[in-house]
């Protein structure tokens, strides 16, 4: 690994000196609006703008014009107040890079926008982006795990090695305090971020701003780790310690601190357990992990409208492979139980922000450096694993990026436009070995080794510009367009259009649409050699992967169900060529990533959001979908092209089949109840159902059972006060009814994985 360079930490500190100022997040939208009484511009009014923790304040000017230039997304409260007036009060919903306008008059209690809904008008959420707060995610039976926060979300279902598959097919894309945050193999088992260093985030399932793109698309999960306002006191901390079903034990550590006009946050957290993947046995065997990760970010002024804040993360993490001992009719694959393969991952990330706010509060510019660097062991028990007449492998992988991203918005009137920069330089290397004694066919052949080595460079560049146009306080359309290039094995680029209009019908509906293309680059994977050692072939085909190319619709309504209840109801179709898919290779943990031809998903998604005003919420998320692909384009595996005049007909063919993660019904519910003169005990029921994955990947129409799971969670808010220090606690339960069921089954595309059964944990948290 290349060190961090040292220059920009000296930059860091520099500025810990300098006085306090007020400073907001990376991750913002844009709050305006004019004051009036009586049909009379109201100067001097006081707003306040106040929630997830934080309160912001402005002042009317002589015309009755306010704003809020950098507003984090989640939900607010906005409060006008003026001397011998009564308060004018309206909730707020603010998304990232929303601009919503509040025009109203304090006499006549009129607002220029949808009166009864918390969602502001035709610029803020489109019908597919939904946010949790720091106060929901704390109440969440499975907040642990990201990927389990991410998949309470409609149109996001959960697949093998709980990874969220969103609108069809796999990837998603993430965004930490504004900066790209990469996936750079296949074959992780950890999650990007540790969950308990998260403060908030929102999801993109559809309607994507030109901003995001390069990478797999599913979803965009747009993370805020810290904010300004969790740091109330000049230093704050909490340690938790936990303990329960699968052996697992916990602990963490958070110190929060402000250093005259810094303030830091700084997270570790330890865990293990006996359950540490999805297994292929009903009961786990063999399957023990260990996790780490330390998390620090600092939030610096450095002038009047300057900002500098620094992200910088490492992690560790090790799995014992799970393994099937007896054979079955789920999984014919056996090896000896004492089999000792273990995967190491490690991981490393820095950001650092600079933003420059205009003086008028309409304008930012924000110039952003990142690096990453993540590496991935694979140590086999090579003996072992040939006694059970399974291949041996060894295998060490790493990339570095290096990456910056420059952004400019600027409101112009009723526009808003935001231009922009990503690019990356990615350098992969790695170097596996696999030995064998048992041919494609199964019959015994001598030990063999076979040794591979592999290295590329790639870049990813792209660029963009996006409109957000408001003519009337009726309509709003957002358009874009990107351009994608990239390189490595292959190159390829896209100029991509993006189009969102959203229009209101009434005071409590408003209609969505979008259209947009996307364009993913391939990881930098190179897998043909060992598919062809494990398949007995010896010469793989040509490298002929090629990116993927989507073109995504979606057509939706919001309807507000009283003050502080947003529903919605969307229809989404995505086609795609050249899918980009992975096959696990036998019981190792090697991704062959291939292209299908051709890909087609569309469905329905629906969710009810309600956050009530005794802090009690309740939410609904329902998806009924299908996706298919079919036919092979290209490969880094032993598929060949259906261009390739030498195919045979049957290795050509395009008919569309279910994918393997194909869920056509999905649905959640969750309902949190807020107890105590504080309102700070909890507790939270949360049913999920679903219909069972496909038998076979893209060939038949039989499938899995379906499964009905509930969870549950009991706790109290941690406090720390002047006056009064409180324990913090929350004992959580997963699928309390142990429903086990099969996430799949070994298809010749991937091996058997049980989901998991009744898990019980409890938390206990002292703040100091």
């Amino acid at each position: 690994m290349r060190p961090f360079p040292a220059a920009l930490l000296a930059a860091l500190f520099t500025f810990i000196a300098l006085p306090p100022l007020p400073v907001l997040a990376d991750t913002t939208g844009l709050v305006r609006g004019t004051a009036s009484y009586g049909n009379k511009p109201a100067a001097d009014v006081a707003i306040r703008l106040t929630g997830e923790g934080a309160s912001l304040r402005t002042t009317s000017d002589a015309s009755g014009a306010f704003v809020f230039s950098r507003v984090p997304f989640g939900h607010y409260t906005l409060v006008a107040s003026k001397s011998g007036v009564p308060d004018f009060t309206e909730p707020v919903d603010v998304a990232s890079d929303a601009i919503i306008t509040l025009n109203f008059d304090m006499q006549l209690k009129e607002i220029g926008r949808t009166r009864s809904a918390f969602v502001r008008g035709t610029s803020a959420n489109p019908v597919s982006v939904n946010s949790l707060t720091q106060q929901q995610l704390a109440a969440l039976p499975e907040n642990q795990s990201l990927d389990n926060i991410i998949e309470t979300l409609p149109g996001i279902v959960r697949f093998s090695y709980n990874e969220p598959v969103a609108h069809g097919f796999h990837g998603l894309t993430y965004e930490l305090d504004g900066v790209p945050l990469p996936l750079s193999t296949t074959s992780n088992f950890s999650e990007i971020i540790d969950p308990r260093n998260i403060d908030s985030l929102e999801v993109f399932t559809g309607a994507f701003p030109a901003e995001f793109g390069g990478s797999r698309q599913g979803a965009v999960v747009n993370i805020i780790s810290h904010r300004v306002n969790d740091l109330e006191t000049p230093e704050s901390g909490s340690f938790t310690m936990g303990a329960g079903s699968y052996g697992d034990l916990q602990g963490a550590l958070t110190e929060n601190l402000r250093l005259g006009g810094t303030q830091v946050f700084f997270n570790a957290n330890q865990e293990r357990t006996d359950r540490g993947v999805d297994p292929p046995t009903f009961v786990p065997v063999h399957d023990n992990s260990n996790s780490g990760n330390e998390f620090l970010r600092t939030i610096t002024n450095v002038g009047a409208r300057d900002t500098l804040t620094f992200d910088g993360s490492n992690s560790t993490s090790i799995f014992q492979i799970p393994i099937n001992s007896t054979a079955n009719p789920n999984d014919p694959i056996v090896v000896p139980p004492s089999t000792d393969d273990v995967q190491r991952e490690y991981n490393r990330f820095f950001n650092l922000v600079y933003t420059n706010n205009a003086a008028n509060g309409t304008a930012f510019t924000q110039i952003a450096p990142w690096y990453k660097y993540d590496r991935v062991v694979y140590a086999g028990d090579v003996a072992e694993d040939l006694a059970g007449g399974t291949p041996g492998l060894r295998q060490d992988r790493h990339s570095q990026f290096e990456g910056l991203r420059v952004t400019h918005f600027h409101v112009f009137g009723n526009n808003a436009v935001k231009i922009g920069f990503d690019g990356s330089i990615e350098n992969f290397a790695g170097n596996e070995t696999i030995t064998y004694n048992t041919n494609a066919a199964g019959e015994m052949v001598p030990v063999t080794t076979f040794g591979d080595n592999s290295a590329q460079r790639g870049t990813q560049i792209g660029e963009y510009v996006e409109d957000k146009w408001t003519p009337t306080q009726y309509v709003t359309v957002n358009g874009g367009l990107r351009y994608d290039h990239s390189t490595g094995y292959v190159s390829g680029g896209q100029l991509s259009p993006r189009i969102e209009i959203n229009g209101q019908v009434d005071p409590q509906d408003i209609l969505h649409f979008y259209y947009g293309r996307l364009y993913a680059a391939p990881f930098l994977e190179d897998t043909r050699r060992a598919a062809a050692i494990l398949a007995g072939v010896t010469s793989p085909i040509p490298y002929t992967l090629q990116p993927e190319r989507d073109q995504y619709y979606e057509f939706g309504l919001e309807h507000a169900l009283g003050p502080t209840t947003r529903s919605t109801l969307n229809f989404w179709k995505r086609d795609v060529t050249d899918v980009l898919d992975t096959q696990q290779l036998v019981n190792t943990p090697i991704f062959a990533v291939f292209n299908n031809s051709i890909g087609i998903a569309e469905g329905v998604e629906g969710r009810v959001d309600s956050r009530f005003a005794n802090g009690d919420s309740l939410f609904y998320s329902a998806s009924l979908s299908k996706s298919n692909a079919g036919g092979v384009s290209g490969s880094t595996f032993l598929f060949c092209p259906t261009l390739d005049p030498s195919c045979l007909s049957s290795q050509s063919d395009v008919t569309l089949g279910p994918e393997d993660h194909d869920q056509t019904f999905a649905s959640e519910l969750g309902y949190t109840k807020r107890l105590g003169a504080d309102r700070s005990f909890f507790a939270t029921i949360e049913p999920q159902y679903g219909t069972g994955y496909p038998v076979e990947f893209q060939n038949g129409s039989g499938r899995l059972p379906p499964h009905l799971t509930l969870d549950a969670s009991v706790g109290r808010d941690a406090k720390r006060g002047p006056k009064e220090s409180r324990l913090g606690f929350v004992a959580t339960f997963t699928n309390f009814t142990n429903t086990k069921y099969l996430l799949k089954i070994n298809n010749g595309f991937n091996t058997t994985q049980w989901g998991q059964g009744f898990r019980a944990d409890l938390r206990v948290t002292a703040p100091f």
